[in-house]
């Protein structure tokens, strides 16, 4: 029998360690002075250290062992006038520290006095942030401007190669960190991450939801951030958030005893800690805590100072830096400088005794959690994911040890199990494999088996598995299969696991656990859930499509349960709202009552507004986005200038309107990542042509836009960036307009060279907005593009005066009808600009939107006319069509001549004779009925109530006279009297309908999202601060009471959908008595 045992590793029995002091100069560091801060370089290979009580810098070689750099031993001592409050240092020996106003930089260097190293084009500093890069490269920061300098080995100058600066809409950066290769940026509420890794633009990596409020006052400027593997942890004050990459919240949040501590990540057997440690105290002491990063229900080892002491070492190490790069932990042994490895360390004594009784898998559980968890998609294993793919069926990499749970894999019975290290077998699974099938396995970090099935006739996919020790029972934690393509290492890259796009490769048995495990687990919900539910909306299994309520409804209790760090779950449910709007539009509905109104979790109160937030709207919109943009000072002062001429306006609107601060309330948009783009595209081009649209673009309906969340998300980006480019557009086309009509003025007032000049002006603006026109009918379809209103207008009023001035252009000579087509289009399409307005817009949106709605009726009036004029035209044609005028004919009642006027004699008693003088000369308008075209303008000019083309027949008892007389009566009867009174009905339902702000917000979506679409470059579209995840606005208290008053009466006030928060808000307005039940 050929089986396999793969150990859990999760047993220390047999650990031991010594706890080795690494080798050590036998010199003091700073001469027995305390060390107030130390620096590595990005390598490792070198460190200083600062000492406070002697003002002294002194540099350390790290090899095999550490020592004193004796090169540079004399020239560490500083001025006394010069305060070092940060210090940093690179591979090359070059130091950089700061005081609060200066920036000093030197080389260690082995000759008689400091090399200096100056910066070339320096720029002022108040408050500065430094760091050395990976590349040894130096990054400054100070008054929101981060400037980076590189230098060569033998250099005493930096030279800057890139610049950038912070911006946000609102001011609200409040600090900045920066690391090896990351610049940190904190906000009131949220903490954001950009990689440095680019000189020419700073990619931003995520953002994370801070859990709680940072003020001014609260803002801790030397606040930290430190980054290991998946996990992101910022400490501000005492406060500390601890987040997973992929996972907008935080996992786990830390109050501190002291805001005077250090924090490091370590890493232990593949599982992280946080190491939390401050100074020494004056009784000698020093206080080292350990948290677990995951598990908030396990209480913290705050007697974590046995980690690198033995209780009978005789030379206590006091822990100054912990490196968990390098696995480090440097400080100060009877006052000489030491590092001490992290495998040297005391880990198996600490664990062993704080190990719980029913701790069945040893120390390593320590890390786990006690809830339900899906750690295989929390903490995806990449590495030995990707080490599964690129090996082959080689079972000797795994290591079997005898300890308390292994995996056991019987080949030939085709099954794996779980058993105890005494061979009792807990839970066991069949192997999908068979006879053209080949397989293997890994051991993954968190102790979960992976497999991983490829053939040619099978495909390439891997299953992975967990032991549920609760429960003793193997559970399926993730699958993934792509069709018959063999997987490759690139699948497998990034932070997260890749999900299946296709439901039905897995049993639904096993797929149903897999939805449940990532559901059940808020962390792997943030990860995966945006990816999951659209694939559960297209499927139209419903053993798979009632997970979609489960996700809404968890997503919705995450949120209620706690706004402050749940908010972004709504995320999850806005990313897919097209999908849902389209096969499952309750949810919107669902999601538009129970969102009505959220209030700022993190400024529930009544704040005093100032007077310029009315400036823009009857309430003002924000975001706390932030971003990193190019440095140029021709920029700078252009927005210096413009916040000047800004605030003069306001002032003056002020001193005119004697406008006073009003009270109001903050709220959020629950259309979470609303407006985003994908933040990656692969081609320039592409996406000119091609463009990645977001949830906004994509709807543009009706129903989003019924109550202030809409509107709010339309105000922003039309104060944004929507009311410039809109401007602009306008311009161009009034340039446009002029230069066509001042040219196809007729008359000699310009000559014929300023004509010819102003109409190729017209052909350059032509071809300017068809380009555009081009983008849009190549991006929409035509179908699409066609059957917009807007589009139509816009393609004819741009084509038929590009045209024509080209023609006129051709042959100095163009006919009226072309001219005055193109004028009128070009003046129609002017007046369609004011439908932004929405002073103007309603009106707009009234007339086509009732237009839309009564289409069908005016198409079933026109064929009811057109059949009308049909039977007119064969029942009073002349008996000549083609040359009546011309052929007189007496015997034809339809002639034209026949129903000419005819004048008679008068004798001398004046009676008339029967003798005919004169016959009128019948016209084309004598008979309209002697074409069909013809008749068709007859019997609209009879609808319209001009009878004359019916008039010539009088009323005579023939045939044809009772036919025509019938077919009047019901033609007036029908037509006139009852459907032109039906329709006008019709028209005032179809006001009543269209007669609202969201369907004039709506007609301005639409206005927006082609300026995003094809006038904003691919970049501009992925501004945070154009494009943010979250928008706020703020309401005047008297506008929200009569708002809300307005939603109880229509029945929009549901108040059992989220009671707490609308009952927290009504409490806010007093007005608490609105509903009465």
């Amino acid at each position: 029998m050929d089986i396999q045992i793969i150990q859990i590793v999760d047993d220390y029995d047999k650990y031991e360690v010594d706890n080795k002091i690494g080798s050590y100069h036998s010199h003091n560091a700073h001469n027995g002075n305390q060390v107030s801060l130390i620096s590595l370089s990005p390598s490792g290979t070198y460190a200083v250290t600062y000492s406070e009580d002697d003002n002294s810098i002194e540099g350390w070689i790290i090899e095999s062992e550490i020592e004193l750099d004796r090169q540079t031993a004399n020239l560490t001592n500083l001025s006394e006038e010069i305060y070092v409050s940060s210090i940093k240092v690179n591979d090359y020996k070059i130091v950089c520290h700061t005081d609060s106003y200066s920036v000093e930089i030197f080389r260690m260097s082995k000759y008689q006095e400091l090399q200096e190293i100056k910066l070339k084009s320096p720029s002022e500093v108040r408050r500065p942030k430094i760091n050395f890069t990976k590349l040894n490269n130096l990054v400054i920061f100070d008054n929101e401007r981060i400037s980076i300098y590189t230098h060569g080995k033998n250099s005493n100058e930096l030279s800057l190669i890139s610049s950038h600066e912070l911006s946000s809409y609102n001011e609200v950066i409040l600090g900045v960190f920066i690391d090896d290769n990351n610049i940190w940026v904190i906000s009131p509420n949220y903490l954001f991450h950009w990689d440095l890794g680019t000189l020419e633009t700073f990619q931003l990596k995520s953002s994370y939801s801070l859990g709680f409020m940072i003020t001014n006052r609260e803002i801790d400027h030397t606040f930290t951030v430190i980054s290991k593997g998946n996990l992101n942890v910022v400490k501000n004050c005492d406060k500390i958030a601890i987040f997973l990459k992929g996972v907008h919240f935080p996992i786990q949040n830390i109050k501190l005893e002291d805001s005077d501590i250090k924090i490091e990540l370590c890493e232990v057997q593949n599982n992280v800690y946080l190491l939390a440690f401050n100074s020494l105290l004056k009784d000698g002491k020093q206080n080292i805590t350990l948290y677990h990063i995951t598990d908030i229900n396990k209480q913290p080892m705050k007697d974590a100072s046995m980690i690198f002491n033995k209780d009978d070492s005789k030379n206590k190490f006091i822990l100054s830096e912990y490196n968990s790069k390098s696995k480090k932990a440097f400080g100060l042994i009877n006052g000489k400088f030491q590092y001490i490895k992290s495998s040297d360390l005391n880990w198996h004594e600490v664990f062993e005794s704080h190990k719980e009784e029913n701790d069945f898998v040893g120390w390593n559980n320590y890390l786990c959690q006690t809830n339900y968890y899906n750690d295989t998609l929390a903490f995806p294993d990449m590495d030995n994911i990707k080490s599964l793919i690129s090996g082959c069926n080689n079972h000797k990499e795994i290591t079997f040890d005898n300890q308390k749970y292994k995996w056991k894999i019987d080949e030939e019975n085709r099954e794996f199990s779980v058993c105890s290290d005494k061979n009792n077998e807990y839970d066991k699974k069949g192997l999908d494999i068979s006879w053209n099938m080949t397989w293997n396995w890994k051991l993954l970090n968190n102790n979960a088996l992976a497999l991983r099935y490829y053939g040619n006739t099978v495909g390439d996919s891997i299953k992975i598995y967990e032991y549920d020790i609760n429960n003793k029972k193997i559970e399926i934690k993730y699958y993934y299969k792509k069709g018959f393509v063999k997987l490759n290492e690139k699948d497998f890259s990034g932070p997260l696991l890749p999900i299946m796009t296709i439901i039905g490769d897995l049993d639904t048995c096993n797929l149903k656990e897999i939805i449940d495990s990532i559901i059940k687990d808020s962390r792997c919900l943030a990860k995966y859930g945006s990816t999951l539910l659209p694939i559960l909306i297209r499927s139209s299994d419903p053993t798979f499509t009632c997970y979609i309520e489960q996700i809404y409804d968890e997503c919705m209790r995450l949120v209620k349960e706690d706004p402050k760090r749940n908010l972004k779950f709504l995320s999850i449910i806005t990313l897919s709202m097209n999908d849902l709007y389209k096969k499952y539009s309750n949810y919107l509905t669902k999601l538009n009552s129970e969102m009505f109104m959220i209030l700022d979790p993190f400024n529930d109160k009544i704040v005093n507004n100032e007077k310029n937030l009315h400036l823009h709207s009857h309430f003002y919109t924000f975001s706390q986005e932030i971003e990193i943009s190019k440095y140029s000072k021709f920029l700078k002062f252009f927005q210096y200038f413009y916040q000047y001429l800004l605030l003069s306006l306001v002032e003056l609107r002020h001193s005119i309107s004697d406008s006073k601060a009003t009270q109001c309330i903050t709220l959020i948009v629950p259309y979470i990542d609303y407006s985003r783009y994908p933040l990656e595209y692969d081609n320039w081009w592409k996406e000119i042509f091609y463009p990645r649209s977001s949830i906004f673009i994509k709807t543009c309906k009706k129903e989003f836009y019924s109550n202030w969340n809409g509107e709010a998300i339309i105000d922003f980006k039309w104060k944004t960036f929507g009311k410039m480019y809109y401007i602009i557009i306008w311009l161009l086309f009034i340039v446009f307009l002029v230069c066509f009509t001042i040219a196809s003025y007729p008359n000699d007032s310009i000559n014929q060279e300023i004509r010819i000049k102003l109409f190729k002006t017209s052909i350059a603006f032509g071809f300017f907005h068809l380009l555009f026109e081009l983008r849009q009918l190549i991006y929409w379809r035509p179908k699409k593009y066609f059957l917009s209103i807007w589009n139509l207008f816009d393609l004819s009023a741009y084509l038929s005066a590009t045209i024509a001035s080209i023609y006129w252009i051709e042959h100095e000579n163009i006919p009226d009808w072309a001219l005055s087509i193109s004028c009128l289009l070009l003046d129609l399409k002017f007046l369609l600009f004011f439908r932004i307005f929405k002073y103007f817009g309603v009106y707009f949106a009234i007339i086509f939107g009732v237009a839309k709605r009564v289409f069908s009726f005016l198409v079933v009036l026109a064929i009811i006319i057109a059949s009308f004029a049909h039977a007119f035209f064969l029942l009073l044609h002349p008996q000549n069509l083609l040359d009546s005028l011309n052929a007189h004919n007496s015997s034809d009642p339809n002639n034209p001549w026949t129903l000419s006027n005819t004048y008679n004699q008068v004798d001398e008693n004046g009676n008339a004779t029967n003798r005919t003088a004169f016959i009128q000369v019948p016209s084309e308008n004598t008979n309209l009925f002697y074409s069909y075209p013809t008749s068709l303008l007859a019997t609209y000019l009879f609808l319209a109530g001009n009878q004359n083309s019916l008039s010539p027949w009088s009323p005579k008892q023939t045939t044809e006279n009772t036919t025509l007389f019938i077919l009047m009566a019901v033609f007036s009867f029908l037509i006139v009297i009852y459907l032109m009174n039906l329709f006008i009905g019709l028209l005032n339902i179809a006001i009543d309908q269209d007669n609202d702000r969201a369907s004039y917000l709506v007609q301005k979506a639409e206005v927006i999202a082609e300026i995003e679409l094809f006038y904003l470059l691919p970049h501009q579209r992925r501004w945070r601060t154009w494009f943010p995840e979250i928008i706020y606005y703020r309401i005047d208290v008297e506008k929200a009471r009569i708002y809300i008053k307005e939603a109880i009466n229509k029945g929009t006030w549901k108040k059992d959908d989220w009671p707490e928060m609308k009952n927290k808000i009504l409490k806010l307005l007093n007005i608490e008595d609105a509903i009465r039940d």
